[in-house]
């Protein structure tokens, strides 16, 4: 009937048949509709939101890869790293997305100039998980997290960076843009210096304690410091005037992350799952039928555990076989207690070197029970019968029209 899904099915079956319990069979059937269930999506279930607790500077920076995609362009990758406290960015362009790549710029931008930051923070790409970047956390002492696949919410800080550094490259004149390598660090500079809206502060004054000197402020003659005081004087000063702005900044990170949440948290709903539950996985690599391609993939998996209780993340195994575990986010996630269990096939079983089977009797190979040995075929022959070229009646002349049976 198309698979127009239960209400228009029922419809049709109810025009032209009735038999007892047929709403409850039909809807039964449906549910457990292969096709219906990988392509058609249901509503999307958004677990609530968890904000990410912001510490001191340099205790998490987030990472993450930006391409361009400009054919003309001789480098078209940049690596963006993000203080999620300070909101301070760094944006470096590189010639590729490799480890090596990765583990150079982070120690020549980021740990020689700043220090070692506590927590590195990214998604799952094989750069940023490979040994090279694990060796230079554990060689420095940073500790290395990643985010769930295919959920950039989990990187949102860097994230929206990337936006604001698209939006500022976008600006540019025409020719201006084949330069862009050029005009970075000074785009990178503005930002900044310029005060971040959750904040309240620019990121520079928070990184390091005072407003950098610009151009404008030379044409001014205008100073960064106190002039007049001692060093003493200056650094007492200089000391709780950055812990003043530790503490607002900490108060309005955690306000504006409430209210993220109160936002986001109207669409979103508690659907926990419970260990042996089986689930379907959202299909994110679909390529090749476009359109008409599946939405959840065909194996189904398995709950095995939430790793965190107060995050919405489970880790999974297919079911039937074996195979490695997948962490995934609740909303890439879908229950699916009708799915047709998948028919695993046993492999075939040898029978070399194994007596042969007679029924129910197995009899050893080399044991001789004096069975008869059977008859051989013998040869088809000719018919004996002499033909004198005359055909049977039956087989006579055909003749049209009425036939009397006198």
């Amino acid at each position: 009937m198309g698979h127009q899904g239960q209400e228009r099915t029922l419809a049709l079956l109810r025009r032209h048949f009735y038999c007892p319990g047929m709403e409850g069979t039909t809807r039964t059937y449906l549910q457990r509709c292969p096709r219906c269930t990988l392509f058609k999506t249901k509503k999307d279930v958004r677990a609530p939101l968890v904000p990410m607790q912001a510490k001191p500077p340099l205790h998490m920076v987030a990472m993450d890869y930006l391409t361009l995609g400009r054919p003309v362009d001789r480098i078209q990758n940049i690596l963006v790293v993000t203080d999620l406290f300070t909101k301070y960015a760094w944006a470096i362009p590189t010639v590729d997305q490799t480890a090596i790549t990765t583990a150079n710029a982070l120690w020549r931008y980021v740990i020689q100039p700043f220090g070692c930051p506590e927590i590195f923070h990214s998604d799952q790409g094989t750069n940023f998980e490979s040994r090279v970047i694990h060796e230079l956390c554990q060689l420095y002492g940073c500790k290395k997290t990643h985010m769930t696949p295919y959920h950039p919410q989990g990187n949102g800080g860097c994230e929206r960076f990337n936006q604001t550094l698209l939006s500022l490259l976008g600006t540019l004149e025409e020719e201006q843009q084949g330069h862009w390598v050029d005009r970075l660090p000074a785009m990178v500079q503005a930002y900044n210096n310029s005060v971040h809206s959750t904040t309240g502060y620019a990121p520079t004054y928070l990184m390091f304690g005072r407003h950098v000197r610009l151009p404008m402020d030379m044409l001014l003659g205008t100073t960064a410091g106190e002039e007049g005081s001692s060093l003493t004087d200056w650094v007492m000063g200089h000391h709780q005037r950055l812990q003043s702005a530790y503490e607002r900044v900490s108060g309005r990170i955690n306000r504006a992350a409430l209210k993220n949440k109160r936002l986001y948290d109207r669409t979103a709903q508690e659907a926990p799952l419970l260990p042996g539950e089986r689930v379907l996985v959202r299909d994110n690599r679909r390529q090749g039928k476009g359109k008409l391609s599946d939405r959840w993939e065909a194996q189904p998996f398995v709950v095995q555990r939430q790793p965190h209780p107060d995050q919405p993340v489970y880790a999974l195994r297919p079911e039937g076989k074996a195979g490695p575990e997948r962490v995934l986010h609740r909303n890439l996630i879908r229950p699916c207690p009708n799915y047709p269990k998948r028919v695993v096939e046993n492999p075939p079983v040898e029978t070399s070197g194994m007596p042969p089977l007679v029924g129910w009797v197995v009899i050893p190979g080399g044991l001789g029970l004096g069975l008869r040995p059977e008859a051989p075929i013998s040869p088809p022959r000719w018919s004996q019968r002499e033909n004198r070229g005359q055909p049977p009646a039956r087989f006579g002349d055909w003749v049209s029209g009425d036939c009397s049976r006198d």
